[in-house]
């Protein structure tokens, strides 16, 4: 009886201790269960309007999310646009807009995976 008791104390144990583990370890990471993006670059469609010429552009860019914002725009010429010219939005539905310092206007829907 003494043997039960100490064997099923243990399982207990080991299967808090498993669950801690779990849980703090998930807070440090980015996974699937706390955003809906991983970490990385992926295939976006932009659009760009400039209100000021009126001039519109749609392209199919690489993008970087991070913690599922929206944090730069990779150009085909090597050039990027990133948060230092805009506030990153949240990109959790796959698809943000937003207005650059320029005031120049952006939507971004995600297409793809970039690997």
């Amino acid at each position: 009886m003494q043997s039960q008791k100490y064997v099923i104390y243990l399982i207990l144990l080991f299967s808090l201790s498993s669950c801690t583990g779990r849980s703090s370890s998930s807070s440090h990471n980015n996974t699937n269960d706390k955003y809906t993006y991983v970490d990385g670059d992926y295939y976006a469609e932009v659009k760009y309007h400039n209100p000021k010429t009126g001039t519109r552009s749609i392209y199919t860019l690489k993008v970087r999310i991070k913690e599922d914002k929206l944090v730069t725009i990779y150009w085909t010429n090597g050039g990027w646009l990133d948060d230092s010219h805009f506030t990153p939005p949240d990109i959790n539905t796959g698809e943000a807009s937003f207005t650059t310092d320029r005031k120049y206007k952006y939507d971004v829907k995600i297409i793809g995976n970039s690997k």
